[in-house]
């Protein structure tokens, strides 16, 4: 392990769960039904909605009770297979409520220590959350892809049906693409832009799933129940050290044909992703000592924004570098050093 996990304080009330717990938990599993029920209707808020449907799940299941959530997860699997059709509720299981609860569990795990006092029992770090999120991206999208492999019977029937069905979004691709060049394959352009929707799945997953266990973990600590320290998230976002590799290695891959170059981008979309969060943690971390703090943040968030996905990219680079030569953990030995 790289680095201890701060310690900001620790909530000490972690009573049984009661009846009333329970039921929270099954209504949040439901909540988080619902939410997903509502990304059908198609609209901006709509959708926005539905990227927080993971939120009352990991609440519930972290902050209340595991069993009341998973239970939940199932009645509103049950009602989605029930009200609307088997594979929409079969997307709200393996994209949603599965993450939602595994993190959950994740979030009250307690690692086996040698020593026997409770002070000095390990959680799982936010470092392995992020790669727990990274490989749930991963399943999610890659699942998606299996399905539609399985669902035509090869590589090539799944891409020509896909094409098919998105024939008109794909044709104005092409078409705002004409400008840039008269001598480009149009079937290719479609090709590389069906190809390159999984890893923009596995990105966006990545980002959803991380966003809303910082939300639920924050909540669950305003309110008193979470049930481990408050990590210093700065000094402890840090990705294992082999998520480094894995990104370089899927990277490289992701410029072969065929389904192994949907699968390896896949991994690099989402390990690049969990790097540029890393990253950005690490920047957290190496600018507390540098005046007008508050304004580089800002101006670096600002710029995340207007220059995604460039700014991403930047991000994922240097997160590479951090992971590689540990920058935060250079910094504290020399701060410790000079103290």
């Amino acid at each position: 392990m790289r680095r201890n996990t701060g310690q900001l304080g620790m909530n000490d009330n972690n009573p049984p769960a009661t009846w009333a717990d329970r039921a929270v938990g099954v209504g949040a599993g439901l909540a988080s039904a619902l939410l997903f029920v509502v990304s059908s209707r198609g609209s901006s808020l709509a959708m926005a909605l539905a990227y927080f449907s993971p939120l009352p799940m990991i609440i519930g299941g972290a902050g209340f009770s595991f069993p009341g959530a998973l239970f939940g997860a199932a009645a509103g699997v049950a009602l989605l297979a029930f009200a609307a059709q088997p594979p929409f509720a079969l997307a709200f299981l393996f994209g949603f409520a599965t993450p939602a609860l595994v993190l959950a569990g994740l979030m009250q795990v307690r690692l086996r220590s040698r020593d026997p006092n409770p002070a000095a029992q390990r959680f799982v770090t936010p470092g392995e959350m992020l790669a727990a999120i990274v490989g749930l991206a991963i399943l999610v999208a890659a699942f998606g892809v299996g399905s539609l492999l399985v669902h035509y019977h090869g590589f090539e029937p799944a891409m020509k049906a896909v094409m098919k069905h998105f024939a008109p979004a794909l044709d104005e691709v092409v078409k705002g693409l004409a400008p840039v060049s008269d001598d480009f394959d149009a079937v290719a352009i479609k090709r590389l832009v069906i190809m390159s929707a999984p890893a923009g799945v596995a990105a966006s997953q990545t980002l959803l799933l991380a966003a809303n266990l910082w939300l639920a973990a924050r909540t669950i600590e305003i309110s008193g129940r979470l049930r481990r320290p408050w990590p210093d998230l700065p000094e402890n976002v840090v990705l294992p050290r082999f998520v480094a590799p894995v990104f370089l290695i899927a990277a490289g891959l992701a410029f072969n044909g065929g389904f192994v170059a949907v699968f390896a981008g896949i991994v690099a979309a989402a390990s690049g992703f969990g790097l540029a969060l890393h990253g950005l943690a690490a920047l957290h971390g190496l600018t507390r000592d540098v005046s007008l703090r508050s304004a580089w943040l800002a101006a670096l968030y600002a710029a995340v924004v207007i220059l995604e996905p460039w700014s991403v990219i930047v991000l994922a680079v240097f997160g590479l570098v951090e992971s590689a030569f540990s920058l935060r953990a250079r910094k504290a030995r020399r701060m410790k050093t000079q103290g």
